[in-house]
Order: structure tokens, then sequence, then C-alpha cells
């Protein structure tokens, strides 16, 4: 590019005088003072090669192309985090299962991240764990509360006072069985 006033543009690579052989101006879609497209490069300096890739365990490139199954140890990390944070049972064995086929994968050298499958595996089974454990406590709660004395007689009184008003002012009287049963509970 070159300034209003006729000078060159510090920016613009310095012009070379035409060599022998070469035209005076530059071929169409050529930079000038750069080899023009799709010419051999100069004496000295190697084309560039494509390298072939370089293969792991397996027979599966070491690098170049990414890994088809590296999904799976994101995957594992993924819901290994959300069964942790109490997301459910299902979260947590998704996670154990991905995990363990993420590990599968970086052994055959389909993968490279068998540290997030890991880390989804372990928090998989930890999350697995709590959840089991707390319904365990829940269940061992439940059954604790209703063996009180205090939740039972509160349950008698209210059977009894909603069988009363039921029966409202219908006049019909509680069955005899069911008063010998409610006595018998009431003196134990």
């Amino acid at each position: 590019m070159t300034q209003p006033d006729g000078g060159q543009s510090p920016y613009d690579p310095p012009q070379q005088p035409p060599e022998q052989g070469q035209p005076a101006t530059p071929a169409p879609g050529s930079v000038p003072g750069q080899p023009a497209p799709y010419q051999q490069a100069p004496y000295g300096q190697q084309p560039y090669e494509q390298q072939p890739p370089v293969y792991a365990q397996g027979g599966q490139p070491a690098y170049g192309a990414p890994l088809p199954k590296n999904s799976l140890g994101v995957w594992s990390l993924v819901l290994g985090i959300l069964s942790v944070l109490g997301c459910g049972l299902l979260t947590g064995i998704a996670a154990i299962i991905t995990g363990t086929k993420s590990r599968q994968a970086q052994r055959e050298g389909l993968a490279d991240n068998g540290g997030m499958g890991l880390a989804g595996l372990i928090m998989g089974w930890i999350g697995t764990v709590l959840v089991t454990l707390g319904v365990i406590a829940y269940i061992a709660f439940a059954a604790f509360l209703v063996s009180t004395p205090e939740f039972q007689e509160g349950f008698e009184q209210e059977f009894q006072d909603s069988y009363e008003q039921e029966l409202g002012d219908s006049g019909a009287t509680m069955d005899p069985e069911l008063q010998e049963l409610m006595d018998e509970l009431e003196n134990s």
C-alpha cells in the first residue's frame, strides 16, 4: 500500500527487485514480496508434509483425532457429582456404569481421560452409599416413631374421633367387637 504522498507504508513488506525469469508484476491473487500460491518452496526449506500418526496401545491414533470415548469420562464425572449432591440412586448407578466403561476405554487406548472416569466412579459409589444409608435411616426413624406410646395413643384417639364423627347424630353406636378391642387397647 502506498501513502498518498507516494511513499511506502512501514507495514508493507519490503519490495524486492524482480529476479531474472520472473515478471515485474505479481501474479493475480499473490502478495508482493511473497512467493506466489501453489509454487515450490525456496531452496533450503522443506515443504509441509503431513506426518503419519503415532499409534497407541489398541491400534488407535495417539494424537491428531479426538478420541471417540472421552465423553464417557465426562458423563461419569457429572453423574457422580449429581449423585453426591443427593439427586438419587439412579444417577449414582449411572455414574458407576459410565465410569467403569470409561476406565475400560482408557485401558484399550480409545480414551485418554481415565482420571475423570475414576473420579465419577468413586463419586457414584459415594452417592449411592449415601442415598442408601439415608433411606435406611428414614425407615428406621419412621419405625421408631410408630413404636412410641405417644404415637399409638394419638393414633387411637384420632381413629376414635373420626369414627364418632362418621356416625354423627345418626344414633348408631360403635360396633361391640370394636368397642371391646378399644377397651383392651386402653387397658394395656
